[in-house]
């Protein structure tokens, strides 16, 4: 991670203030778009109540991913964070816009090295066990997204319709991909958990001892997924960010906000409408989720800009969401830290995670509200640390 950093430096995406036009240095200044830090907060809070329960067979079922096909609620949170990293990109290469390609190129890459790098070392604790620690994840789908999103950009600029065209042929192609793979005891077209192309290239390229051991078919592990070849449905969600982005740098007008709200309602439908012919899967990133989740993010953001419109001082009921927003990948480190610590056996009683689980099952008649009172908790114990950092106007970047 990077030295601490005050707010009067420029903070990623919504904390940035974004120029008039980008790529014009006019010393013209957009109003700042919290928004879009309120929108990486609230899906960093919905990745603790969702990835941390108390008891994993007793949760309410908003807080549950769609088991293969199909969507829910909770599927939303990870296209989020991909969508705000890809609104980010603009306003960091903006800041270097003077230190030319090269610089920009390098600057994507060491941070996307290091996104990499502090995501598979979270997968070695506690036990360093290098022969069976899961290579991908969601630190490293956020790196290599931000590699190749962020080097295209640096290379091609961040013209709109340069960046739809991207989107159109990265939709195509993936689904091409998928619908001409012709799966050994399955055949073409095929979307399970085994054959689909994706999972057989992870299998191929990781082995199955590095890939997420809860991917399972039956009781095999056959996928990740934030696995390869499902990036570049990922990369779909990254660069509608960076679109979103790149428009709201230009105006904050009603024209502007009704296109972007247009577009949003299209991508839902057209993910839902893709459906029967590429199926809405998560695990698999398919064309048609990440249409699907792009669209519901995008409206997601223009809601919360309503409630926060650009310009204007954050109220005083934001603030705690921001808390979490600004310090995102911060505060990804500090779960995944206390969930270690919580996991680590203690003794002959389980762990502290086992004995706070029961304890509040104890306490709390109805199993899905004690185990949403776990999650609850370990969200008051990180949100108390990153308060203190939001107070003292303190951002820690990589």
């Amino acid at each position: 991670m990077g030295e601490p950093m005050r707010f009067d430096a420029e903070t990623e995406a919504g904390m940035a203030r974004a120029t008039a036009r980008p790529g014009a240095d006019t010393g013209a200044r957009a109003p700042r778009v919290v928004a879009i830090d309120l929108l990486r907060g609230l899906a960093v809070m919905g990745m603790v109540m969702v990835a941390y329960a108390g008891g994993w067979d007793q949760r309410f079922t908003f807080l549950t991913h769609a088991p293969w096909r199909g969507f829910a609620i909770a599927d939303m949170i990870f296209p989020a964070f991909l969508f705000c990293a890809g609104a980010a990109l603009p306003y960091a290469l903006r800041r270097r816009a003077g230190q030319g390609r090269a610089a920009l190129v390098g600057h994507v890459l060491r941070r996307s090295a290091i996104l990499v790098a502090l995501g598979v070392f979270l997968n070695l604790l506690p036990g360093f066990d290098v022969a069976h620690v899961r290579l991908p994840g969601i630190l490293q789908r956020i790196g290599l997204c931000y590699a190749i999103a962020g080097t295209g950009c640096a290379v091609a600029g961040l013209r709109v319709t340069g960046l739809v065209a991207a989107i159109v042929v990265l939709l195509a192609g993936y689904g091409a991909l998928l619908l001409a793979w012709d799966a050994p005891g399955c055949g073409r077209a095929c979307f399970d958990s085994a054959h689909a192309l994706p999972a057989v290239v992870d299998r191929a390229v990781f082995g199955v001892t590095h890939l997420w051991p809860w991917g399972r078919t039956g009781d095999v592990v056959t996928y990740d997924p934030e696995g390869l070849v499902s990036t570049l449905g990922a990369l779909v969600n990254v660069l509608l960010g960076v679109v979103a982005s790149v428009l709201l740098q230009r105006s904050h007008r009603r024209a502007t906000l009704t296109a972007l709200a247009i577009a949003g309602a299209a991508c839902l439908l057209g993910g839902l409408l893709l459906d029967p012919v590429v199926p809405v899967v998560k695990k698999l990133w398919t064309p048609s989720f990440a249409l699907l989740s792009g669209g519901f993010t995008l409206l997601a953001l223009l809601a919360l800009m309503r409630l926060v419109p650009p310009g204007r001082e954050a109220p005083a009921w934001t603030r705690p969401v921001l808390a979490f927003g600004t310090n995102a990948t911060l505060a990804f480190v500090g779960i995944t830290l206390i969930d270690t610590v919580m996991q680590l056996p203690l003794g002959g009683a389980g762990s502290a995670h086992d004995r706070l689980a029961a304890l509040l099952a104890r306490a709390i008649p109805e199993p899905r509200v004690a185990s949403a009172a776990y999650s609850a908790l370990l969200l008051l114990v990180l949100g108390a640390g990153l308060w203190q950092l939001y107070k003292r106007r303190i951002v820690v970047r990589i």
